[in-house]
């Protein structure tokens, strides 16, 4: 599951900021006794095992309160408090950041004996802010003179910390600063730093040109509300810029209406009715930070408000977090991961089937066909089946890419990628592909002995006449495979199609196909051959091209003309893709039905549910027969996600397990072919990483 193994932390001062809500804790002045019993709660819920702590004033309180929280894994210690509540206003309100020398080096002051502190607590981070902006009242070039003020600071503090830790033996503190609005009005913190992409040239500066690689920022959901740029407010795809300095995240909860009483960065709770950190907000910035594969520390900063009590609103927060990181679409996370099918399928390899070919293995191949062992009947088991047909009627695209399935080399090693896996039942597929994967699959024999295309289902498509695009697309004759040609060649099944256009000028087609698949179905009906039928209804739309009519009724009313034909249903299946009501369309005949997934979108994700939502639809429903959406899964390895499809089909698995699956498996075996046919191994940073 995503973050699992990030470190879970809590900002303790915020949600328990003091006995009935006061501020004592934020003033380091909370009685023991509630602090104490605070961190035993905490304890209690063996949920976190980060604590964000800031300053104790009492010596014998801060003893044992240390001691207490020796037992978390991971203790951050935040100046914060201490810079915004700016005790006797003995430092400017600019801080670190201050253009004036002196105060500069009295507020640097101030955080170096806090440093000590840290390192007297355990404390592997600190955490501290930049100090207010100024530049709203004393003009925009001051804010660049400032900025240059904080680097100067951050300088000295974290050259402070390595002499710290060399004194006292320990790695250096990570050096972290927290990220804020520039709104100068109530509820509001008005810190230098600040927008996101000067954050960034910060933390550039300081790890690149200073050298302080424990540096970083901190970045808090609830802030990303009330940092503004030039559009408005920041959103969460700012972390895909800035992730590289991220130390540390606070989840947490902030207020834009004016009219609400906790208008601002008030770090209401996970729940607040008003807040600006819904469910699905949380759930995409969780996304984000699994794609970007953060693996630092997720602290929450929730305060209890009025007569809520803290205990609830830490319980609501974990609830609120475990549900969003949960997501499928949170687990399902590409990262830095491309599949590249060129490192699977060589070039090399491939073209040694252009050999064969040049090479008249005709009559070999005529005896890899006739030698290859058949999986017996009956098919009792679900199937998982690829499809790959889509070529030979003139359809190419992939997603906004015209030619995707044009590229020969590509398409084969998607192909073989998924179809040598054990938990991959078979391909659909013309003669132009099966005779490559025959001729592939005796080129590694001749190395290793054994057949890839043994026990699997191998069916012939057939009716491929109807071009996408042209006026007689309806008119789909047999162009591919006929049933003697099947028979001939011992595959084990023909597949067919008809589209059921009833309105345009052009039905007429569609009705003359009709009768040829029926005229098909008998004659694989002679021989006892499995037809895999798929009939779709189609409606032609505004931009002259057939679609699919993706609705339950108009599919139960297609299903019971397929059913129907050819005088004899006992051998048909039907490749029917997902709809609404699916639980209609599986009761609407007593055949068996294989899922096709439909165009890709580039995220396997929604095939997955629908496939798992399909199967549950009915028991005729049994398994897939699946093209682009399996073969060109965006930027994902199309084994990986074959696997999380077999997963659902053959273990009735869950898309939330069979996700995981996936990116357990993302990327391995990439030297399959080329290991056996040439004998070469790729390391693991050529198996999938650009």
């Amino acid at each position: 599951m995503a973050f699992e193994d990030n470190i879970k932390s809590i900002v303790h001062f915020m949600a328990f900021p003091g006995p009935r809500l006061g501020n004592t804790t934020i003033l380091g002045e909370a009685p023991e006794k509630y602090l104490l019993d605070s961190v035993k709660f905490l304890k209690s819920l063996n949920y976190f095992n980060g604590i964000e702590i800031t300053h104790i004033k009492d010596p014998d309180i801060k003893s044992k309160f240390i001691n207490l929280i020796k037992e978390f894994n991971y203790i951050s210690y935040s100046v914060g408090p201490v810079q915004l509540i700016n005790e006797d206003n003995l430092i400017a309100r600019t801080d670190i950041s201050s253009i004036d020398e002196l105060e500069r080096k009295n507020a640097v002051l101030r955080l170096k004996r806090h440093l000590n502190e840290a390192y007297e607590f355990g404390a592997q981070q600190f955490i501290f802010l930049s100090g207010e902006d100024s530049a709203i009242k004393n003009g925009l070039r001051q804010r660049r003179v400032a900025l240059s003020s904080l680097v100067v600071s951050i300088d000295e503090l974290c050259n402070y910390n390595k002499k710290l830790a060399t004194k006292f033996k320990v790695k250096p503190l990570k050096m972290t600063l927290e990220t804020f609005d520039r709104l100068d009005e109530p509820g509001h913190k008005n810190q230098l730093i600040g927008p996101s992409d000067e954050a960034r040239e910060i933390a550039l500066d300081i790890r690149k040109i200073y050298h302080y690689e424990e540096f970083g920022l901190l970045y808090d959901l609830s802030h990303m509300f009330l940092i503004k740029n030039d559009f408005g407010h920041e959103n969460v795809d700012v972390i895909r810029s800035i992730f590289p300095f991220l130390n540390w995240i606070h989840i947490a909860n902030s207020v834009s209406d004016k009219e609400d009483p906790n208008y601002g960065d008030s770090h209401v709770s996970m729940d607040y009715p008003n807040g600006n950190i819904t469910p699905e907000i949380l759930k995409e910035f969780l996304k984000i930070l699994n794609d970007v594969e953060y693996d630092s520390g997720i602290g929450f900063e929730y305060a209890p408000r009025d007569r809520q009590l803290s205990e609830s609103v830490v319980k609501v927060a974990i609830a609120g977090f475990e549900q969003a990181r949960q997501q499928i679409d949170v687990n399902y996370a590409l990262g830095s991961y491309r599949f590249k099918t060129r490192r699977f399928l060589p070039e090399k390899i491939f073209y040694m089937i252009s050999d064969q070919k040049r090479n008249n293995i005709g009559n070999l191949l005529k005896q890899e066909y006739k030698n290859r062992v058949k999986r017996t009947q009956p098919w009792n088991e679900n199937l998982v089946i690829i499809a790959a047909d889509h070529p030979a009627r003139r359809v190419t695209n992939v997603g906004s890419d015209d030619i995707a399935m044009g590229d020969r080399q590509q398409y084969l090693g998607r192909i073989v990628r998924i179809l040598t896996l054990d938990e991959v039942d078979g391909i659909m597929t013309t003669p132009d592909i099966m005779d490559d994967l025959f001729i592939l699959n005796y080129l590694f024999k001749q190395k290793e002995g054994i057949s890839f295309l043994d026990d699997k289902i191998l069916i012939g498509c057939t009716n491929r006449g109807g071009l996408s695009g042209s006026m007689y697309e309806m008119d789909d004759r047999v162009t591919a495979y006929t049933i003697e040609d099947i028979r001939r060649l011992g595959l084990d099944g023909a597949k067919m199609m008809f589209r059921l256009d009833l309105n345009s000028k052009m039905a007429k087609y569609s009705q003359r196909t009709i009768e040829l698949c029926s005229k098909m179905i008998r004659e694989c009906n002679k021989y006892d051959l499995p037809v895999f039928l798929e009939p779709l209804p189609v409606r032609k739309g505004s931009d002259d091209r057939y679609h699919v009519i993706l609705d339950s009724k108009e599919m139960i009313k297609t299903i019971g003309i397929a059913t129907a034909l050819g005088g004899g249903s006992l051998n048909i299946w039907l490749k029917i893709p997902y709809v609404e009501n699916y639980e209609y369309v599986a009761r609407s005949t007593s055949n068996p039905i294989l899922m096709l997934g439909g165009a890709s979108t580039g995220n396997p994700i929604d095939v997955l549910e629908n496939f798992e939502k399909g199967l549950g639809a009915g028991k005729n429903v049994k398994g897939c027969l699946v093209g682009r959406s399996l073969l060109y899964p965006g930027f994902d390895d199309p084994r990986a996600v074959a696997l999380a499809v077999s997963k659902i089909f053959h273990e009735h698995e869950s898309t939330e397990n069979a996700v995981k699956f996936l990116v357990e498996n993302r990327g391995k075996e990439m030297d399959f072919l080329s290991s056996k046919i040439m004998g070469l191994s790729l390391t693991s940073e050529e198996t999938g990483y650009l």
